[in-house]
């Protein structure tokens, strides 16, 4: 579930835009083919929830601000020229850029930013990112504030994510903006083929310059060895990569690898709606019952980090002093008996979208050695999320990332959030209070202590299971030059360049 941005600053941009057009001319290529593990469900500017559309709709959308990736990521100025916090922290003022055009040629304006705001604030699946924000207006053509109730450092962060989008296509026509999304990003979309691919087009008229990549042709590519095998003959040119064809592509010097440290997560989900799954034991035996280590040996080929929580550890919020699950199989036997299973139990179906299996049996095995059985249900990756998101399911193994500041987080635990990231179904008003707290708390040692109380009791009462904390890792034709990725791996096509 990916959000966040990261360009080059604008000042850097247009140097390489215009360096990177030369390099394009000289070789003759201007075409980029992406792999895409799974299809997309939607291009809807609010209503999205996973990596795959974020990749897509960073290309078409942009943003009031961006994070810049020279080092300091800090965030800057993008559809904004400039923006001030007043004195006392409540108000956020944005001047907007006179020269920003939609795809359809109509001036970006601020009655479109507040649209866009309000819209983005109120969508189930996005909306903590901004969830502190009070109110927003357009105070003229090219002016907004938004207006918090208490002082929140973070929020910048949060204004990273909401995209900006026309609001009288979107009046119009609601269902299109799913299916034929109008942004003022860089590239246009022209088509998508269900389960095949996704074609955008370069906007000429970009603000920034026209882009150097003149086409992009997102391919769905499930299976992992057959991305690494169209890597190599060229048929694709960059790719996010499973970390079991590595070392194949690591030994082809036609192959640049990049790995980026992400705050995503590998976890096991249970539906605390369903027993045996309700029981606290049960949820805690599951996580001493798996070897997190062998899990990043085997499927992930060490690159990732073993962590049972939730919080990643170079996150704010992350004390190496909160609880940590390890691998303990007795104890997991211990726990099983005082929750009264006897074993073997069948624990029923394991769900997995179709990239998980491999995880899903590395857990089948733990589990069956406390003597907890699962049967591996694999499904098509949309069709997965439909029942995970519905709770039409008992325990599942996937990767999610809720990025930006930790507060963010609360959508795995929160009550408002069953149905879209809180997969575990959990619903507790205490945890619903310290998340509250967590929003308003302007004191970053009192927040840190906060958080620190919401992730110790995360890991008691073993609400999730949590793995570790994947590498992103992206491997891409060694002629094709892309810059630093930043935060949370995210790309933007707009910056790479053939060389």
């Amino acid at each position: 579930m990916k959000k966040s941005l990261a360009l080059l600053a604008a000042a850097c941009t247009m140097t390489l835009a215009l360096s990177f057009g030369a390099a394009a001319e000289s070789t003759g290529k201007t075409d980029l083919v992406i792999a895409m593990d799974n299809d997309i469900d939607t291009l809807h500017p609010t209503d999205f929830s996973t990596t795959v559309e974020i990749n897509v709709l960073n290309q078409i959308y942009d943003t009031l601000m961006y994070m810049n990736p020279d080092g300091t990521h800090e965030p800057e100025p993008r559809i904004a020229e400039s923006y001030e916090i007043s004195e006392d922290g409540l108000d956020y003022t944005f001047h907007l850029r006179d020269d920003v055009t939609f795809h359809d040629g109509t001036p970006v304006t601020a009655e479109d930013v507040v649209f866009s705001l309000e819209t983005y604030q109120a969508s189930e699946y996005q909306g903590s990112q901004i969830s502190m924000m009070t109110g927003v207006e357009a105070v003229d053509e090219n002016t907004v504030v938004c207006h918090l109730d208490t002082p929140y450092a973070p929020f910048l962060q949060g204004i990273l994510s909401p995209y900006i989008f026309p609001k009288a296509y979107y009046e119009s026509d609601p269902e299109a903006v799913a299916t034929n999304p109008i942004g003022s990003g860089p590239y246009k979309f022209v088509s998508r083929t269900t389960g095949s691919n996704i074609i955008l087009e370069s906007n000429e008229d970009y603000y920034r310059g026209a882009p150097a990549i003149k086409n992009i042709t997102f391919e769905v590519i499930p299976d992992a060895a057959t991305t690494a095998i169209a890597l190599q003959t060229g048929e694709i040119n960059f790719a996010e990569i499973d970390p079991s064809v590595l070392m194949q592509l690591e030994a082809n010097p036609a192959i640049t690898i990049d790995e980026v440290e992400t705050s995503g997560f590998a976890y096991v989900s249970m539906n605390l709606e369903k027993e045996p799954f309700d029981n606290v034991k049960v949820r805690q035996a599951i996580n001493y019952a798996i070897n997190r280590e062998n899990l990043v040996a085997v499927c992930f080929d060490g690159k990732a980090e073993v962590n049972s929580n939730i919080c990643a550890k170079h996150r704010f919020g992350y004390s190496d002093d909160q609880m940590q699950y390890t691998y303990d199989p007795e104890k997991a036997k211990e726990l099983l008996a005082e929750a009264g299973i006897t074993t073997p139990y069948d624990l029923g179906e394991l769900l997995v979208a179709e990239n998980y299996s491999n995880m899903a049996t590395v857990i089948q095995n733990d589990l069956h050695a406390v003597g907890l059985e699962v049967t591996i249900s694999v499904k098509e990756f949309n069709a997965y999320l439909g029942d995970l998101t519905s709770g039409n399911y008992g325990i599942t193994t996937l990767n999610m990332s809720l990025e930006g500041d930790t507060q963010s987080l609360e959508m795995a635990f929160i009550t408002d959030y069953i149905g879209t990231a809180n997969n575990a179904r959990y619903s507790d008003e205490e945890m619903n209070s310290l998340f509250d707290q967590t929003r308003s708390e302007t004191d970053t040692e009192k927040r840190a202590q906060l958080f620190d109380e919401i992730f110790e009791k995360a890991q008691e009462e073993a609400i999730y299971a949590v793995l570790c904390n994947p590498l992103t890792l992206y491997a891409y034709n060694a002629e094709l030059t892309c810059p630093e990725f930043a935060l949370e791996g995210n790309y933007f096509v707009y910056d790479f360049a053939w060389a």
